[in-house]
């Protein structure tokens, strides 16, 4: 019996006997992670983005410096649901059932 203390479940923690079911809810939560960071991390970069371009003063290099910071954490968000979207894409092609059941978590109260 494997017992996960990151996987959730009604407990706290999850009892599983299947090695892959096991990995599957190991994989997702690592995606889940993943994700997590990654809109935090861009969502941190593009106010920022915002306020510097606030600041700019209209001096043109401060200016492009917060264009260009905005561009960055926008394509840095796609970068990282590009990745999950390929994970998925690998996980049919190759079979791997826990990469093909992927889910992108919402927050909930």
């Amino acid at each position: 019996m494997i017992c996960n203390p990151l996987l959730p479940s009604a407990t706290g923690c999850n009892q599983v006997t299947d090695p892959q079911t096991y990995t599957s809810g190991v994989i997702q939560t690592i995606v889940s992670i993943f994700m997590l960071v990654g809109v935090i991390y861009f969502i941190w970069h593009f106010v920022f983005a915002g306020y510097h371009l606030i600041a700019s003063n209209g001096d043109p290099k401060k200016f492009e410096s917060a264009k260009d910071e905005a561009v960055w954490a926008v394509l840095g968000l796609m970068v990282v649901f590009s990745v999950y979207a390929l994970l998925k894409f690998v996980g049919f092609i190759v079979g791997v059932p826990s990469l093909e059941t992927l889910q992108l978590p919402f927050p909930t109260l």
